[in-house]
């Protein structure tokens, strides 16, 4: 099997799984549901529970485990959904692109977030992964400089106030 649709299914798995047992579950569960219907869903020999019906099973499982242990749970069943998972890529390799996008979307991200933030000279450094950073660097003590020297040009943008 491709090495990419063999990655694409571990990471996939762990966002799907990651969205089972909180609120982000039926939207997770609506989009593989149009992804299975958009590319035939293939239900195992003898009746086995096809893969919607399995992360149904998983979703309940993880709601029974208490939130603290739910980690851990999600990693138990993870290898087993990443089988499942590529045996159905392997049948439906045209599918990849859409479950990355679902994935990269339906589970707010399915690929581990980093930042880096290196900081070089005097000054302070800032780094956000998500959600808004509001930094005010003005000095606000009374020796500040006014004749641009300390780096600014001199011009009092607090109107005086200096309570932060």
């Amino acid at each position: 099997m491709d090495p990419t649709l063999l990655e694409l299914a571990g990471i996939s798995s762990t966002a799907i799984l990651a969205a089972a047992a909180t609120d982000a579950w039926q939207t997770m569960r609506s989009g593989v549901a149009g992804l299975l219907r958009r590319h035939g869903e293939n239900r195992g020999e003898n009746g086995e529970p096809g893969l919607l019906e399995r992360l149904d099973e998983d979703a309940a499982a993880l709601e029974a485990v208490a939130e603290d242990d739910r980690q851990a749970a999600r990693d138990a069943r993870a290898e087993a959904l990443r089988t499942r998972l590529e045996d159905w890529l392997a049948e439906r390799p045209q599918a990849a692109a859409e479950l990355e996008a679902l994935t990269a979307r339906r589970g707010g991200s399915a690929t581990k977030n980093v930042m880096h933030v290196n900081g070089h000279g005097p000054g302070p450094t800032y780094g956000v992964m998500f959600g808004t950073m509001n930094v005010d660097n003005r000095r606000t003590d009374a020796t500040d400089a006014t004749d641009g020297t300390d780096g600014t040009d001199g011009t009092d943008r607090n109107g005086g106030n200096d309570a932060s």
